[in-house]
């Protein structure tokens, strides 16, 4: 049995890589005294200082790779060291499987000695050695990032004690494979946030119980709203007709639930609200005390209504075949942000839902293979002389998500969401890959591997540029982005989480669309409306391609021994088809093949510095950018590594022919 300690261990493994690709990406050393060596450089450095001690053992470098050297002044430190290697999405990257490290003088023993860092002990030292002065202008914030990366190493530890059973998916029902993909995303959460897997407010039991990967039950409770003190979505007609449990209870616990409600007298009066129990314990008795104590808002004993959580943590699946989903508020604090449901962004949501289903008209391929979860039946407490940028009605609401009914009942179709294909399991555990090479009858090698990743790559491609194209784009990063798989082929996208649609107004405007008109806080950063088509294409090259498929591209390179190189260039061969085909004016292909294809750099999305920043402070995710190389610049500039077909996997179904 792997104890807690080599858990610790790969979990400091695992943030440390994501957090020092960050800083790199970032540039938090620029201006710091930082050279890369190669191999004879970095043998000659050795052999330099080697003789000075006995007791000095530097790590090893891969061939193929370079020494990271960071040099600080400050006694008793030398330097720090890290195995880098070139990249193709940002310049240098952190060689897997390799550690960083600090070479300290011992002055009492006249040696010098070398220091495993770990994540914490390496934000430490950049905290304490910072050149460019932002860390020290920011002490709170980055103080709180030490938290929060204390916080991802333990519970990256705690989840791999996961309860994910990836064996026979295609045999499972469609509902049950889709949870176990949504139990797999959580594994990793955000890929590349050093931090993505904190979730602040959680204690060890809380995390086990609540996090997907475990697969416990959560048992909704009940809190009865005052019927005139909500707000609802255009899919709730009369609040008093239309209730939650309709969606989300057996007719049986229906019952059960307007029995208690006529028994307190408030079945005329009140409206019943699932909470998720967390909430119901840990943030309404702060946020709605006097509510709870004058019968505004009245906790039932009712507790019936079984859900799964799901990757996003605050979504909840029924653990029957229903199609509704639930989404609940959750006062936690995860990637820098409280994961609240506020009215107004389920307002923007159905807006853009509106938008989405107009625009299918517009492309006959969109109509085909793009498919929309309804969003607009959501119930939210709306005090009277509130607004809808108040803070505590944010915490009680809820939304009930009902995903198109042939994707949940039809064998044929399967939902997978991307981020569980850029999740890199254990060798003896089955990915979704290995199924979809058995379904089609493919040996796994390398060349069908290519063959299903191209698939992918044009479909997903294929939609959001057809997208982009109406003046729009949905959400593309893994967790939210779902490919929609049809007997074998990579068939479309489900789209959910509306309230995150961006859009180019004048872009709407040419296709005979209109301005869905969000409500904005005022003051705050507005991440939906974009004043050139270059700030739209911003989110398909970050979190549509430098997140979700480079995470699938580096999970399948490692996992069948195939180069990034080659899925790169897979991946730049089917956006250039996709433009070629899909009918842009002249300056919009014009656009996409400059910023694309012949811009040095691509934008950046920036996660460290922008936390950092904004400290504790209130607020959605934390948001900043930057810039970093074009990956289609620098394929050839990237060390070939030999790499050996992959292995028949042991049960893996025989090929004919």
């Amino acid at each position: 049995m792997i104890t807690d300690e080599r858990f610790q261990q790969q979990a400091s493994e695992l943030v440390l890589q994501d957090l020092i690709d960050c800083l790199f990406a970032e540039q938090f050393f620029d201006g710091a005294a930082q050279e890369l060596l190669t191999l004879e450089q970095y043998r000659a450095f050795c052999h330099q200082y080697a003789g000075l001690s006995d007791q000095i053992q530097f790590p090893e470098l891969p061939a193929h790779g370079l020494i990271w050297q960071w040099s600080i002044s400050k006694a008793p430190l030398f330097c720090v060291l890290v195995p880098v290697e070139r990249g193709i999405v940002q310049s240098i990257q952190r060689i897997r499987t390799t550690s960083a490290y600090a070479v300290k003088f011992e002055s009492g023993q006249n040696a010098f000695h070398v220091y495993r860092l770990n994540p914490i002990s390496f934000m430490e030292l950049l905290i304490a050695n910072s050149a460019d002065g932002f860390l020290d202008k920011n002490k709170e914030g980055a103080a709180l990032f030490l938290e929060w990366l204390r916080e991802a190493v333990q519970q990256t530890a705690w989840s791999m004690v996961h309860n994910v059973q990836m064996e026979g998916l295609l045999a499972k029902t469609p509902a049950d494979f889709f949870q176990t993909l949504e139990q797999c995303s959580s594994l990793r959460d955000r890929p590349f946030h050093p931090v993505a897997k904190a979730k602040k407010g959680f204690t060890k039991q809380d995390y086990q119980q609540y996090m997907a990967e475990f697969g416990f039950d959560v048992q909704l409770h009940w809190v009865a709203v005052d019927k005139h003190a909500f707000d609802c979505g255009t899919g709730v007609v009369d609040p008093q007709q239309t209730r939650p449990e309709h969606f989300l209870l057996t007719d049986a616990e229906q019952v059960t639930l307007r029995q208690e409600m006529r028994q307190r007298g408030i079945d005329q009066s009140h409206v019943a609200l699932p909470v998720h129990p967390w909430q119901l314990r840990q943030i309404l008795p702060k946020q709605l005390a006097v509510e709870l104590q004058t019968g505004v808002c009245v906790p039932l004993d009712f507790q019936q209504g079984s859900f799964l959580p799901t990757s996003s943590i605050r979504s909840l699946a029924p653990k029957t075949a229903s199609r509704h989903h639930l989404k609940l508020p959750l006062g936690i604090y995860s990637l820098g942000a409280s994961r609240y449901l506020p009215a107004i962004k389920m307002i923007n949501g159905q807006r853009s839902e509106k938008l989405l289903r107009q625009a299918l008209d517009l492309d006959s391929v969109l109509a085909q293979r793009v498919f929309i979860c309804d969003e607009s039946k959501w119930w939210a407490y709306m005090p009277e002389h509130s607004s809808l940028f108040d803070e505590a009605p944010r915490h009680l609401s809820a939304m009930v998500r009902s995903y198109p009914a042939p994707l949940m009942q039809d064998p044929d179709y399967r939902l997978i969401p991307m981020a569980a294909l850029g999740v890199l399991l254990p060798e003896h555990e089955p990915h979704f890959f290995d199924e979809w090479l058995c379904h089609r009858q493919l040996a796994p090698d390398s060349a069908s591997v290519l063959r299903l990743f191209r698939e992918l790559c044009e479909t997903f491609l294929d939609i959001n540029l057809r997208m982009f194209r109406l003046g729009m784009l949905a959400e593309v990063h893994g967790q939210n982005a779902v490919l929609v798989w049809r007997d074998g082929q990579a068939f479309g996208l489900l789209l959910r989480d509306h309230d995150s649609l961006r859009v180019h107004v004048p872009w709407l405007i040419r296709q005979g669309l209109t301005d869905p008109e969000y409500q904005l806080k005022p003051g705050h950063a507005n991440t939906l409306y974009h004043e050139t088509p270059d700030e739209l294409l911003f989110y398909l090259q970050t979190l549509g391609i430098q997140v979700n498929l480079r995470a699938i591209i580096e999970v399948v390179a490692m996992r069948y021994h195939v180069a990034e190189q080659q899925l790169w260039s897979v991946l730049r061969e089917v956006l250039e088809q996709v433009i070629d085909r899909v009918e842009f004016s002249g300056d919009a292909r014009t656009l996409l093949q400059q910023r694309l294809f012949h811009d040095r750099t691509w934008p950046l999305k920036l996660l460290v510095r922008p936390m950092i920043e904004r400290a504790a402070g209130p607020g959605s995710m934390p948001f900043g950018k930057s810039q970093t190389q074009n990956p289609f610049q620098h394929l050839g500039h990237v060390a070939e590594t030999t790499r050996k077909p992959a292995e028949r996997q042991e049960g893996a179904c025989a090929v004919s022919g």
